[in-house]
């Protein structure tokens, strides 16, 4: 991997001095990264590609630093092995950035930490490198309900690099309208085929759901949208279908799509898949079963059937119509986040464990019963907006890191 380091050093040392002073640490680093070295005189030049860490090669650099911050990465990573005052300078300098709203840390310690930190920061670094350039739909205006889970596009496209797109819910009617049921009988054998039951929906209902997916995916297509949030509660009058089906097959195929026009929580699904590579699932927390234990169900009425162990074909559960995907895990790790605020500057996340997939009557149809290893007062007292995003597997600190280095706090 390529690794850009801003070296700051004194006047008053050489440049020869900074490799022969810290050659331990910068002989471990060109052990294993593509290094290139960048001066203070060569800022006003584009950096290179590849993440970008700052090295303090001395004390009395804090000024340089100054005056070349806006040149620096967003989030800035100093780098300081404690020789020739370098801690001090590095701590000198991140408490005027905490001062100037500017995020940052220090990377310190044995060089092995130091290298791990590399890593961690190298790797989240990749992930928000794809974040660049995405086009992130919003099909119909989010649902009424939803008075704290908007964003601001201004701030997505200075701070994500992600462009924010407004695709009309009519678009999508004239597509489901346009799709003759013969067209989509294939994908329906195919979808009820897959699932290890079928309850209430006929085969009538399937193939309705499945015009709409073939509606929203060329919506998605011609767009060239990276991932979407469709007000699906809105096409329920005029389409007589759900979204539900569409959803999943589309988050199936790489394409991270939410629920009723929720833009943070898609934002947080399309960074997860980023940092992990992984399917997400975007669920309401639905019941605390026991505060002291940490137990709560998340469910919401659409999943990736590839993320699940297997799956049942279900009604909605709002509207008792339409389609829907009831996923059964074997219990397993989970992670539990979301990225919110109108600036995505907020972020929660904790690993769970999932216990049991229940089957509550009175939920949306994908249930996870999950022990959180924090306490449940977040959700309580601090909770950013309703829906969260589960992930399988354990990724606190990968996701913990990109999320810090987009500029959110926990």
């Amino acid at each position: 991997m390529k690794l850009n380091l801003i070296t700051f050093a004194s006047s008053l040392a050489s440049r020869e001095s900074i490799f022969t002073d810290h050659h331990e640490l910068l002989d471990t680093i060109a052990g294993k990264y593509d290094v290139q070295y960048i001066f203070p005189e060569e800022l006003d030049k584009p950096l290179p590609e590849g993440a970008t860490m700052v090295l303090v090669g001395s004390g009395g650099v804090e000024e340089m630093v100054k005056a070349n911050i806006d040149r620096l990465p967003h989030y800035v990573v100093l780098i300081a092995d404690g020789l020739k005052n370098s801690l001090a300078a590095s701590l000198e300098i991140l408490s005027w950035m905490r001062q100037n709203d500017r995020h940052g840390r220090v990377l310190h310690g044995p060089v092995s930490f130091i290298m791990q930190g590399i890593d961690d920061y190298a790797i989240a670094q990749d992930a928000i490198d794809k974040l660049n350039g995405k086009r992130v739909g919003v099909i119909g205006k989010p649902s009424g309900w939803l008075i704290a889970s908007g964003v601001s596009y201004a701030a997505m496209r200075s701070h994500w690099g992600v462009e924010m797109v407004d695709v009309p819910l009519d678009e999508v009617v004239k597509g489901y309208e346009a799709v003759a049921d013969d067209e989509v009988q294939d994908i329906t054998d195919e979808f009820i085929s897959k699932a290890v039951g079928v309850k209430e929906p006929s085969r009538d209902e399937v193939v309705k759901a499945m015009r709409l997916y073939r509606s929203v995916k060329g919506i998605v297509e011609r767009y060239s949208l990276d991932a979407f949030t469709l007000n699906c509660f809105d096409l329920i009058p005029t389409t007589h279908t759900t979204g539900c089906v569409a959803l999943a097959l589309l988050n199936q195929e790489g394409i991270p799509a939410g629920c009723e026009g929720d833009e943070q929580t898609l934002l947080t699904m399309l960074a997860v898949q980023a940092a992990t590579g992984e399917m997400t699932f975007m669920a309401n927390p639905s019941k605390i079963l026991d505060n002291a234990a940490h137990e709560m169900v998340f469910a919401h009425c659409t999943i990736a059937p590839a993320m699940t162990d297997r799956y049942i074909v279900r009604d909605h559960y709002e509207s008792l119509s339409g389609v829907a995907v009831e996923g059964v895990f074997e219990p397993m790790d989970m992670t539990v986040v979301k990225c919110g605020g109108a600036g995505m500057e907020r972020f929660f996340i904790c690993k769970a464990r999932l216990l049991e997939c229940t089957t509550n009557p009175n939920m949306c149809r994908t249930q996870l019963h999950l022990r959180l290893d924090e306490p449940l007062d977040y959700f309580l007292e601090r909770s950013i907006g309703n829906h969260h995003v589960i992930v399988r597997g354990d990724h606190v600190e990968n996701l913990s890191t990109v999320f810090r280095m987009l500029g959110a706090k926990a």
